[in-house]
């Protein structure tokens, strides 16, 4: 009797020791689970939103990605082009260079601007031809949300390549820009100018 009552305290034992041991083992394989997956995800490059400096121009706001624009510059005189498109407005000399301004709402088949003050140029960064947009306004850069499905549909010009919407900053304006792709915006000015290298 004492060696059965001996036996099963041991049997016991040992089911104890076992479940205890399969615990630990379980909540080590845990942790080592949560471990890895913090690593995952630290390891996974984050979300970044695109930035864009968004303009005006008459009821449009257009969004031109930040890696385009050199500078913003309040709006000048321009030298006229003679014979040119209408929406290439003149020239004006920047650092001993030329620099067409082509103005964005003409080009875009929109209303142009008619008051000058407070328009901006948007300087872009291209070597040759250097080229400015003329706006109504910049307003500033921001954080853009891009739309997609049904929002984003049925661009109405080549120029135009999505739809997107500010991010926090600006959120407060309910509006839809319209991003721009600047090298099909210039594509039927730079061929078709009079000016040498314009």
């Amino acid at each position: 009797m004492a060696k059965s009552v001996r036996r099963k305290l041991h049997q016991m034992t040992q089911i104890r020791i076992r479940s205890a041991e399969e615990r630990i083992r379980q909540i080590l394989d845990h942790r080592t689970e949560g471990l890895a997956a913090r690593k995952d995800a630290a390891s996974a490059p984050a979300e970044t939103l695109s930035r864009a400096l968004v303009c005006g121009s008459g009821r449009e706001r257009f969004g031109i990605p930040v890696e385009e624009v050199a500078e913003v510059l309040p709006a000048q005189k321009c030298v006229p082009v003679p014979d040119a498109s209408p929406a290439l407005i003149g020239l004006f000399g920047r650092g001993g260079r030329l620099v067409s301004v082509i103005d964005l709402a003409t080009a875009l088949g929109l209303e142009p601007a008619t008051a000058d003050e407070g328009q901006h140029f948007v300087l872009l960064r291209r070597e040759q031809p250097q080229v400015a947009l003329r706006v109504e306004r910049a307003f500033a850069v921001s954080e853009i949300l891009p739309l997609t499905g049904a929002e984003a549909a049925g661009f109405r010009n080549d120029a135009v390549t999505g739809y997107a919407r500010p991010a926090a900053e600006m959120a407060d304006r309910d509006e839809t820009l319209s991003l721009l792709d600047t090298e099909r915006l210039l594509r039927p000015f730079l061929s078709s100018s009079p000016v040498p290298g314009v």
